[in-house]
């Protein structure tokens, strides 16, 4: 029997705990090393799960079964440590955004090809049903020409969340605010639907929590490369917080999608079968809150994908393209004028 593939996880916090339950519900698949900087919780975090804590990040990479380094540490360091671990011939699967800059993100893709291994993006909400099910509904066909996709996320966050000191809401670490943090899952699901921008506008602001550097609210407009417009509305000033919600409409009818449930099919000819509903608790309000569902099925297609020797389902240049679509979002807003992508 083949021995089980071995992940580590770099970053000890809420995500990287997040994972790590997920790791534990994969059959196949093992955590056996996690390293972070504070010693005390890395300890605490390799007892509760059973692996090897390191303080030291080459150590750890040099930990004689590791294959799949995890990374769940602030966006702005993704690269680095994920160029590090590709040069120490490990495959690598990091949280989202990819980086919080198109250089860094292709440095990091470049990284991974040269070292020949495998790199994931995490993008879980595209492995829940609910959204499968739609993405193969427009694939078909069945909405006919796409008209109008919305992407809407009216989150909160306590003002403890980007307390003095914290990477969050910063532009070197955190990359933005609301937008490339908290949006960017829906933001990505956008952009799967309704295929690539051809140009974007948007206006930004620092609304509850003037004292961050990034924005905690943004309005944005997407012209698709396919004729169809899109709206995208990123805050985590919205209390109490409320569902995510995407929309798509088409020329034969609608689909929305609220939280991880659909909510609204009603397409011609077609029943208003809502399927089974998967409603997981989201981070709405609260960023513990999440279910580790959607990691632990993308988790585990990363795993097949070194198992089989086959791209991951989100791979860099895949998981590279919401980034884009969020830095000319940004662009736009900094410089006030419509912004066309590449």
């Amino acid at each position: 029997m083949a021995s089980d593939v071995a992940f580590g996880i770099v970053g000890g916090g809420m995500i990287g705990a997040v994972q790590a339950a997920a790791i534990e519900q994969i059959s196949g698949a093992k955590l056996v090393a996690v390293c972070g900087r504070d010693e005390a919780r890395t300890a605490e975090f390799a007892a509760k799960f059973g692996c090897t804590a390191y303080t030291d990040y080459e150590r750890f990479l040099h930990h004689p079964e590791l294959q799949i380094v995890n990374i769940c540490t602030p966006s702005g360091t993704h690269a680095e440590l994920g160029i590090r671990a590709a040069e120490s011939g490990k495959h690598v699967l990091t949280e989202k955004p990819i980086e919080t800059t198109l250089e860094k993100a292709d440095a990091l893709i470049a990284a991974c090809d040269r070292a020949g291994v495998k790199l994931g993006v995490i993008f879980q909400s595209r492995f829940l049903p609910a959204v499968q099910r739609i993405k193969q509904a427009i694939d078909e066909g069945r909405l006919g020409k796409l008209m109008l996709g919305d992407a809407l996320v009216k989150w909160y966050r306590a003002p403890e969340y980007y307390a003095p000191g914290t990477w969050r809401g910063t532009l070197k670490m955190d990359g933005g605010g609301a937008l490339i943090n908290q949006a960017i899952h829906t933001v990505d699901l956008l952009r799967w639907m309704m295929g690539p921008a051809e140009s974007a506008f948007a206006m930004k602001a620092a609304l509850r929590y003037p004292h961050i550097e990034a924005e905690d609210t943004l309005v944005g407009t997407v012209k698709f490369q396919n004729g169809a417009l899109g709206v995208v509305q990123a805050t985590t000033s919205a209390k109490p917080g409320f569902k995510r919600r995407l929309e798509i409409s088409g020329e034969r009818g609608s689909i929305i999608l609220d939280g991880d449930a659909i909510s609204v099919w009603a397409i011609d000819g077609e029943d208003a079968n809502l399927g089974e509903a998967e409603q997981l608790t989201d981070g709405s309000a609260n960023p513990a809150a999440i279910s580790n569902e959607g990691h632990r099925r993308q988790i585990e297609d990363m795993m097949h994908a070194v198992i089989e020797n086959r791209a991951p389902m989100i791979d860099g240049r895949e998981g590279r393209k919401s980034l884009e679509l969020v830095v000319a979002l940004y662009a736009a807003a900094n410089e006030g004028k419509l912004v066309t992508l590449n």
